[in-house]
């Protein structure tokens, strides 16, 4: 009698152990990985006197002006920084410099570049973007 109990307990015991508890390795998706780090807070660029932010679209000075209306004085031999904030790639391109001044231009930059320039010659620096020019055009750097 002993025999049957067991063989008549025998599937019960199989389809519990079928079921489980869908906890095992390979029972499920993986778990989402852990967001990414956030960027870092805005602020100046290193090494630079003053930054200008780049921002979508948009050149804009410590004092929120934007584009044309962006402006930054400096001495001569301090350096001016863009950090870029936004998504758009752009560059940071002079258009029109003093007599015996350096031109300049960054570059095609993406979010988070920065770059730098340090005028020694006095008078005004005009720059634009040369992937947006229509837009983003008429940005000045004064040297003192």
């Amino acid at each position: 009698m002993r025999r049957r109990t067991f063989v008549a307990a025998l599937p019960a015991v199989l389809a519990v152990a079928a079921c489980g508890d869908g906890a095992g390795p390979g029972s499920g998706p993986e778990p989402p990985p852990p967001p990414p780090p956030p960027a870092p807070p805005p602020g100046p660029v290193p090494g630079a006197n003053v930054t200008v932010n780049i921002e979508d679209n948009a050149f804009v000075d410590p004092a929120g002006r934007r584009n044309g209306d962006a402006e930054v004085t400096i001495r001569s031999g301090e350096t001016v920084g863009w950090r870029h904030m936004g998504a758009n790639p752009h560059t940071v391109t002079s258009t029109d410099v003093p007599s015996g001044a350096q031109a300049f231009d960054s570059g095609t930059i993406g979010h988070n570049d920065t770059f730098t320039v340090t005028p020694s010659v006095a008078g005004t620096y005009m720059y634009y973007c040369a992937t947006h020019p229509s837009i983003m055009v008429g940005a000045r750097i004064v040297v003192t």
